[in-house]
């Protein structure tokens, strides 16, 4: 990636309209930094939703934040401290230091690592994350409007993610007796803010 790219998605609960979403990924010393900002209205209350990661050169987690605004606010942060050794999440005003052990995922960190994977149909990978690890499988890839996509189930959450060139085009999750879907609307690069002085 050479500029700041941003990846326009739509959001479907049980087939009806359920929101948007937008995904900024730039360049971040030797990462990434991601945020994606998204409003979900399911058949509960409206949600909007900020998910940040910042990634180190292989594509492993710095830093995570997660702000859900619903009925009430709530914020969750996990940080790598590697000259301290631990690894930092806090909820709240409360706050607990792990021993840094590996290099691990955070929830986006781990949906931009997808394209770097290759896994062959029916293989699974392991990835850390703080208090639990996830599993990544490859599934046989599926054909869309003539084209193929490389298909994937994450666990836990059991979510499915379609890529096609390398961009996560849609992404399902079940939500009690329903599916929810992010389908890629459209990808662009964001022009730099000019600054007046």
């Amino acid at each position: 990636m050479t500029g700041p790219v941003l990846y326009r998605y739509r959001y479907l609960f049980a087939g009806e309209a359920a929101g948007e979403g937008r995904l900024e990924v730039r360049p971040w010393g030797e990462g990434v930094r991601a945020v994606l900002q998204a409003e979900v209205r399911l058949p509960l209350p409206k949600v909007r939703i900020r998910w940040q990661t910042e990634t180190d050169l292989e594509g492993y987690s710095r830093y995570f934040a997660e702000r859900v605004e619903g009925r009430e606010v709530r914020v969750f942060t996990v940080e790598r401290l590697e000259e301290e050794g631990v690894v930092l999440v806090s909820q709240g005003q409360e706050s607990l230091a792990l021993p840094y052990l590996t290099p691990y995922h955070d929830p986006l960190s781990l949906f931009l690592y997808l394209p770097r994977l290759s896994l062959a149909p029916g293989e699974v990978a392991r990835f850390p994350m703080p208090g639990g690890r996830a599993y990544v499988e490859r599934l046989a890839d599926v054909e869309v409007e003539g084209r193929l996509r490389a298909h994937f189930r994450l666990r836990p959450g059991l979510s499915l993610v379609q890529l096609e060139e390398g961009l996560p085009v849609r992404v399902a999750q079940q939500v009690g007796d329903h599916v929810f879907e992010a389908v890629l609307e459209g990808v662009e690069e964001v022009r730099k803010r000019h600054r007046w002085v």
